[in-house]
């Protein structure tokens, strides 16, 4: 079969099956549930009853459609490495052998086609070079990021400053967040010095030496969702650095970690 949808599209269309329409189902029959209940058809007890049975039914859907979805992307995807992190990291599937990866609906028709598709596990995944990317990367702390999270810092300062001089010391304390975070950015907007430089050699974090392509091993660039906050990283080795004051976005890094082991590779063949 000729192998034509990206990771990227393997990803959206994933997003759609295990997580959307979970979501969706979860929330309808728990709606459900309240207005069923406003409506006096049934008694309140209802509603808690909703909750269960809507996580319940959002796990079952995910279950279902979970397999059917890896099948499909593996068997049209040629990258098969970087669409299983991916889909790890953004919440789609779970890591091999884990607890939850057991409560997958899985037919014997199933399991043998995964079985079959782990073949293409043991093939590295192919990257192209990308001659817009220059001989070297140098990534600094983003001005024009750090001045609008300072204005936000200070707006938050004052508010804390008006509040402490009405006296009203509980929703003062915004005044202590404001200074420490209006801090952490000035101290960034003072940092003139390259925070990350890429290039076909490896990677040089500040302040450490550079880290040859050889000695790197899972790099990628991932996302990390905690609660409402969404943080986007560069990792690699035992390294994790937070990307999102910086120069440099998602999809570019990225592309960057390729194309450079690429061109490591080939000077090194």
């Amino acid at each position: 079969m000729e192998q034509t949808v990206t990771v990227k599209e393997a990803i959206q269309k994933g997003k759609v099956r295990l997580v959307h329409l979970p979501i969706l189902i979860i929330f309808g029959i728990i709606i459900l549930s309240f207005v069923l209940n406003a409506k006096e058809i049934v008694p309140g007890w209802i509603i808690p009853v909703g909750f269960v049975i809507g996580f319940l039914c959002g796990w079952l859907t995910w279950s279902y459609f979970v397999n059917k979805w890896k099948i499909w992307a593996f068997e049209n995807v040629r990258n098969v490495h970087e669409l299983k992190q991916k889909a790890i990291d953004q919440k789609l599937i779970w890591e091999s052998d884990s607890w939850f990866e057991k409560t997958e609906f899985k037919s014997d028709k199933q399991k043998s086609k995964l079985k079959l598709l782990e073949k293409k596990f043991l093939e590295k995944d192919i990257y192209d070079d990308d001659l817009s990317v220059p001989k070297e990367t140098i990534i600094f702390y983003s001005k024009t990021t750090l001045v609008f999270l300072l204005s936000f810092n200070l707006v938050v300062f004052s508010i804390g400053i008006y509040f402490l001089l009405k006296q009203e010391y509980l929703v003062s304390i915004l005044f202590l967040i404001g200074i420490y975070l209006a801090y952490n950015q000035i101290k960034k907007l003072r940092d003139n010095e390259p925070q990350i430089i890429i290039n076909h050699k490896g990677i040089k974090l500040k302040n450490n030496k550079l880290i040859s392509w050889s000695k790197i091993h899972n790099d990628r660039v991932f996302n990390r969702t905690r609660g409402k906050n969404s943080t986007n990283y560069l990792a690699f080795n035992n390294e994790e650095i937070e990307i999102e004051n910086l120069t440099i976005k998602f999809e570019e890094l990225e592309n960057l970690l390729h194309v450079y082991r690429v061109r490591f590779e080939k000077d090194n063949l």
